[in-house]
């Protein structure tokens, strides 16, 4: 009997125990998906994230992403709002981040400099819907995301009395990166009602490092905690920043 995979699969537990690591080590190897984050239930909301995936197959020119839930989501069409924040060049000093004046602690993505960010999902303003299923690049400028998409979600997924929602991004959006990139996710649940933003990781936990090369996942615990009253009920644009209600539709 080959008992290679059951040592390496030991060898990685154990790696993830170490005491003293800075780098957690969340799944590495072949599969359908490669599990990025199991994220505590934070019980604001039923369906707050528990699980966030990407597709194994790094290969086929895109990156599929896809959150479970602790619940199932009545409305998911409605009530939640994916995002996935990329950094791209792995600069914290590049893209949004927590340096940028103006934006609300809930819209801004951990520790990470953010230079492109997918929203499967739409925003509501005055009862519209806006900014659904967009991907915006990050304009160092304006300090804010492109005026202009700089393309659209792929194959969105988000059914009712469902536990999970996907979206997928082309690499060629992202200018076709290699090697490591770091990740964080934002579910917006509840959109339409009581806001409560869930940062996967949680907002004192870091980020993810998605290896293109190697297909493998590195989790990275921040040096800095962001604090903010998980349930404000503020409204905050994920595109401005800025409380949603106050403004107009973009």
């Amino acid at each position: 009997m080959k008992r290679t995979p059951l040592i390496l699969a030991v060898f990685l537990i154990l790696t993830a125990l170490l005491p003293g690591c800075r780098e957690r080590i969340v799944y590495t190897g072949l599969g359908d998906w490669l599990l990025l984050v199991d994220d505590p239930d934070d019980g604001n909301v039923g369906y707050n994230g528990h699980y966030l995936y990407v597709d194994a197959d790094f290969s086929d020119g895109a990156l599929e992403f896809k959150v479970e839930t602790y619940a199932l989501i009545p409305n998911a069409y409605d009530d939640v709002i994916l995002t996935i924040y990329f950094d791209t060049d792995q600069d914290a000093s590049t893209g949004l981040s927590t340096s940028i004046p103006g934006w609300g602690a809930e819209a801004v993505p951990n520790d990470i400099g953010a230079d492109f960010m997918m929203l499967a999902g739409a925003e509501f303003s005055k009862g519209d819907r806006i900014n659904e299923d967009e991907i915006y690049a990050w304009d160092g400028n304006a300090n804010g995301w492109s005026e202009t998409p700089a393309g659209s979600v792929q194959d969105p997924y988000r059914p009712a009395n469902t536990d999970s929602v996907k979206g997928t991004i082309s690499l060629d959006i992202l200018g076709n990166p290699t090697g490591q990139i770091d990740v964080v996710a934002i579910l917006l649940c509840d959109p339409d009602g009581e806001a409560y933003y869930d940062h996967i990781p949680d907002q004192n936990e870091g980020h993810v490092t998605i290896d293109l090369d190697n297909g493998s996942v590195v989790q990275t615990a921040s040096s800095a905690a962001v604090a903010i009253n998980p349930s404000s009920g503020r409204r905050v644009s994920l595109i401005t920043g800025k409380e949603l209600i106050l403004e107009e539709a973009r």
